[in-house]
């Protein structure tokens, strides 16, 4: 036990008189951990953040439509000009398992006026029904209406971003806005959304209804997108098969024509979002992992050119009998703390790290603990391995010629 805690405390002395030395032998180990934690954590916690919106606007029983042209080797960036409102309603009457739709256009960027301030903001056509379809309720004032709708009115729905950067301290409820040259009065603020999987800020977004959209806005009959609502009770595979046989032949698409449009499930979806994560839950983690090994062959390197530098330290130990095995455990030893350090470190700095992120982010980025821990291991079993090599040859010097 004695000859053990001597060999300890030499390793722990010899760190501490070479710092640089033992500090660049920790830095690919203190890095590689840190980046571990840190992109382990940013992975699980985008992923998280999309599947909740996801959730909230995309049910277990929706059909999500979108226009769009394919081409015979995928799809095509042109927009289909095909879907329409009329579709929609025949997909309705038609297929019992659906029993709602909303219709949606999209304007990306149009230019909203308050007061002769203008700010560029997304624009959406919807109908009535889109509080039900997309789970989004207002916070202040109220949805417009099925006769808003039918008359084409030119009323509007804003999102908190707008409210906040336009508004200000100033009500919204009953200002006046446009939408390009087009007037509109502000009948409610929609509730908080936040990002989506595209990164794109939902609250800063006004909507009104999908006829003025249409007729007056963007003067066009079709729409971007049409989300369907299916009857829990039927089988989600079959509707969507139904749909694409309806639309298909009112679209009088020819048998080796490619659909116009694409049909997305709740399921289907869900596997997009992860298989766009995978940067996060893969590939960079799989850096960090390599910047480990790295780090290995840095600190095996750094103890090698440690033994030329100490032979006289290691003919002066053998010379007062320390054995060939001391000497090895010694170098071992060095090696294995120097990773074991650096990860401890890493671990500190991965909690700052994500601490600043969900300050910064306003999103809540869990510790993963299990990624961690296994770079952790990792880190010290390359130390381990990356001290063998040095260890055998100070273990193997010949103590007259290491005191010449």
């Amino acid at each position: 036990m004695m000859k053990t805690s001597r060999v300890l405390s030499s390793s722990v002395r010899s760190l501490k008189r070479n710092k640089l030395r033992t500090f660049f032998m920790m830095l690919g180990t203190l890095i590689g951990v840190t980046a571990l934690t840190v992109v382990v954590a940013l992975g699980q916690g985008t992923q998280q953040a999309v599947l909740d919106h996801f959730q909230r606007m995309f049910s277990g029983s929706q059909i999500r439509l979108q226009a769009v042209a394919e081409s015979q080797h995928g799809v095509n960036t042109s927009r289909s000009t095909t879907l329409t409102i009329a579709d929609l309603e025949a997909i309705q009457s038609s297929i019992p398992a659906v029993v709602m739709f909303d219709p949606m256009q999209y304007q990306g960027s149009g230019d909203f006026v308050f007061n002769g301030e203008s700010r560029r903001t997304a624009v959406r056509g919807h109908s009535e029904r889109y509080p039900m379809t997309a789970n989004r309720a207002v916070t202040r004032g109220a949805f417009f209406t099925e006769r808003d709708v039918r008359a084409s009115a030119r009323v509007a729905l804003v999102g908190e971003t707008l409210v906040e950067r336009v508004f200000g301290d100033v009500d919204p409820i009953g200002q006046t806005v446009r939408v390009g040259t087009i007037p509109f009065e502000v009948i409610g603020v929609l509730a908080p959304l936040g990002l989506d999987p595209h990164g794109i800020d939902r609250d800063n977004e006004i909507i009104i209804p999908i006829t003025t959209m249409l007729r007056r806005v963007m003067n066009v009959d079709y729409l971007n997108v049409g989300t369907l609502i299916v009857d829990e009770g039927a089988d989600l595979d079959a509707t969507v098969a139904a749909v694409e046989t309806l639309l298909r032949r009112r679209h009088s698409l020819a048998e080796t024509e490619p659909n116009d449009f694409r049909m997305y499930t709740p399921e289907q979806v869900q596997q997009m979002i992860k298989s766009s994560n995978r940067v996060f839950t893969v590939l960079l983690p799989l850096i960090a992992l390599i910047s480990i090994v790295v780090g290995a062959g840095v600190v095996a390197n750094v103890m090698l050119m440690s033994v030329g530098e100490r032979k006289s330290e290691i003919g002066i130990r053998k010379a007062i009998g320390a054995r060939p095995r001391d000497i090895w455990w010694q170098f071992l030893l060095e090696s294995t703390m120097v990773t074991t350090f650096g990860g401890i470190i890493a671990i500190g700095l991965g909690l700052v790290a994500l601490r600043v992120l969900t300050l910064e982010a306003g999103t809540d980025l869990a510790f993963p603990w299990g990624p961690t821990m296994l770079g952790m291991a990792i880190a010290v079993a390359v130390g381990i391995a990356a001290g063998v090599l040095p260890a055998r040859r100070a273990a193997n010097l010949d103590p007259v010629e290491s005191l010449r």
